[in-house]
């Protein structure tokens, strides 16, 4: 079987996951924007549905078309995962407690999407439940969050810098001039629709982009030039993440190479096979945002 079909099809599942509040750009736009995931997140559950839905269908079609070709030419792509060693600690893993878990995820997901409490205290309680359950033992709790402590410290300190740089341009104005500046080139009869062309320009700008640069500098003047024109700032932030679905194809994504390497594929090769796909979701996605009237 061709790998390029699975880096595909991971690829795709994992640009629209990504939305997820935890994945990272979500959680860019609520910093950056001082919104709560109730406003951007939660109305964003049915466009991620419907690009789930564009997934499976590009999995059943390369499926389809991969077992023609295997029957027709014989043909099988060889690769080798020599070398690869895994990171995980078979102590640390809980296959008995999988149904536990599960059920706190859901519980935990069921608080957020209902807005029961604030998201940053649910997810406090949840990791701590889940700690004492999986880790009674207070040495292997102390390795599961030294593991994980590195990347939680650089988001929480990324988010405080650009916390203070958003902080500096609204204070000293120029974030409204940029924003002037940007709504003079708008012509007035394409003004209401700013919402849909961020989310047309979202997808090559957070392809060439990374998303901090994209979320806390370019974000924050399109959300000033909305408040000119009438236009909310969620709608503008839910908007913005629908180039998600293409994002992590960006060479900037370090992840994307892990894939390629662990699936023994070149990223040329990965990026070539995969962006129709990948620009095919986009679309999708902005026509269901544009349906369901979310952007």
């Amino acid at each position: 079987m061709n790998p390029l079909v699975l880096t595909c099809i991971v690829m795709l599942t994992a640009c629209i996951m990504n939305i997820l509040p935890w994945g990272g750009p979500t959680a860019r736009v609520m910093s950056s924007l001082d919104l709560s995931h109730s406003q951007i997140f939660v109305p964003m559950i049915p466009i991620m549905i419907v690009g789930l839905i564009w997934v499976f269908f590009v999995a059943y079609i390369l499926g389809k078309r991969e077992a023609k070709r295997i029957n027709k030419e014989g043909i099988c792509f060889e690769y080798s995962n020599k070398g690869i060693v895994s990171e995980v600690d078979e102590t640390l893993r809980r296959p008995k407690l999988l149904i536990v878990n599960f059920i706190l995820t859901l519980i935990l997901l069921t608080v957020m999407i209902l807005d029961l409490i604030p998201l940053a205290i649910s997810f406090m309680i949840a990791f701590c439940v889940a700690a004492m359950i999986n880790y009674p033992n207070l040495k292997d709790q102390q390795k599961i969050i030294s593991r994980h402590a590195g990347n939680a410290l650089s988001v929480a300190g990324m988010i405080f810098g650009a916390g203070i740089f958003t902080g500096i341009l609204n204070g000293t104005g120029i974030m409204q001039a940029m924003g002037s500046s940007v709504i003079s080139f708008i012509p007035d009869q394409l003004g209401s629709e700013l919402s849909i062309f961020t989310a047309v320009f979202s997808v090559p700008l957070t392809f060439f982009l990374s998303n901090d640069a994209f979320y806390f500098g370019i974000l924050p003047i399109i959300i000033a030039t909305g408040e000119h024109l009438g236009i909310a700032p969620e709608v503008l932030g839910r908007a913005s993440l629908v180039g998600q679905a293409s994002h992590l194809l960006s060479p900037l994504v370090p992840s994307t190479y892990l894939l390629v390497s662990l699936a023994g594929v070149e990223f040329a090769d990965h990026l070539k096979f995969t962006m129709r796909w990948a620009i095919g979701s986009c679309i999708v996605m902005i026509i269901a945002a544009i349906l369901f009237g979310i952007i």
